[in-house]
């Protein structure tokens, strides 16, 4: 068994034999250093396909891929879009559109990078995510990739009239998928409290249409909500109408999974989430097949609530506790939907 810390953390990666053996008690409970959060198993012991026996099942293991991708068909107009989004998101993309005409803002939409822009928009990002408890400078990291690609990828921005940015957010054009992918976006507080990436989102969503695309992209989330990444973001994606694929079917390289059993939310949100395979798990799903077949994966929703007299119980979500949390997300993008209380 290897113990290891990310971000605070602590993950003790077990074979199978350790797994049965609940080898992770000895080590966390009463030992030295902060307890264990998550019993992994080890990626030699994985299946390959995602499936997860009963065995370990039995044990509180939950299967789920490393990465997600947020896929929407863009329809053949806004109006169209739109209808499938709740009333509260529509009014929230009509108040983002009238808070960019009435405070004169400029929302800009140009084919290309320069290094001007891509460094302008870093600087907005890093403030976002200096805001953040576990932000993660990705853009930084990817500067040099997003250049040598600025032919490939189109910016879609609100600035002031002074020229400052609002909203930035960078996307990359994929005619071989049809695909308008975003990949990294963000805003100034006032802006997010204006709605305005709503407004830019609307119309990064228009150019894909008028460019003979057939799906938009918000880019590639890992399936764990509530520690790097948090339940909000799932919460604006889902909302704003786009539901997850697994990640490996556009970008082969982010593929894989992990078996994980959740022990504390001592490191993660309370509720925190979890997207696991669903009806992928033991399959090899393709594009575009897996972003027009409909809801495939499942929801874990795991919760702090009524204690440890329920810890580790996977319960229906019908009611009580559960049914409160279920109502806090969107999850019609999702084939099935459960609550795993949690010490």
């Amino acid at each position: 068994m290897e113990i290891v810390e990310q971000d605070h953390l602590v993950i003790a990666t077990v074979d199978r034999a350790e797994a049965e053996s609940h080898a992770w008690k000895a080590a966390g409970a009463g030992a030295d250093g902060p307890p264990i959060d998550i019993v992994r198993l080890a990626e030699s012991d994985v299946d390959p396909s995602g499936a997860v026996d009963a065995d370990l099942a039995a044990l509180g293991f939950v299967a789920r891929p490393k990465w997600l991708n947020w896929c929407a068909p863009v329809q053949e107009s806004r109006a169209a879009f739109e209808a499938a989004l709740s009333g509260t998101e529509r009014r929230n993309i009509r108040l983002g559109t009238r808070f960019v005409h009435d405070e004169e803002l400029r929302l800009d939409v140009r084919v290309g990078l320069t290094e001007d822009l891509v460094d302008e928009f870093l600087v907005l990002y890093e403030q976002q995510i200096a805001g953040m408890p576990r932000g993660q400078n990705f853009a930084r990291r990817g500067r040099d990739r997003l250049l040598a690609g600025a032919d490939e990828h189109v910016s879609v921005c609100v600035t002031t009239r002074d020229g400052a940015m609002l909203v930035g957010s960078l996307w990359w054009i994929r005619p071989e998928d049809s695909v308008l992918q975003m990949r990294y976006s963000a805003s100034a507080a006032d802006a997010r409290s204006g709605r305005v990436m709503r407004a830019a989102y609307a119309e990064a969503l228009q150019f894909a249409r008028e460019q003979g695309l057939a799906y938009a992209s918000l880019g590639n989330d890992p399936s764990l909500f509530g520690h790097v990444v948090q339940p909000g973001l799932f919460n604006f994606k889902t909302r704003f109408g786009f539901a997850p694929v697994p990640a490996q079917v556009l970008t082969p390289k982010l593929g894989g999974g992990f078996v994980d059993k959740f022990l504390t939310l001592r490191s993660l949100s309370d509720p925190a989430l979890v997207v696991t395979w669903g009806r992928h798990e033991g399959a090899t799903p393709t594009w575009p097949e897996v972003g027009a077949a409909g809801p495939g994966h499942d929801l874990l929703i795991l919760s702090g609530a009524d204690g440890g007299d329920r810890a580790g119980r996977v319960a229906e979500a019908d009611g009580g506790v559960e049914e409160e949390l279920v109502g806090r997300f969107r999850t019609e993008g999702f084939r099935r939907t459960r609550v795993v209380a949690v010490p």
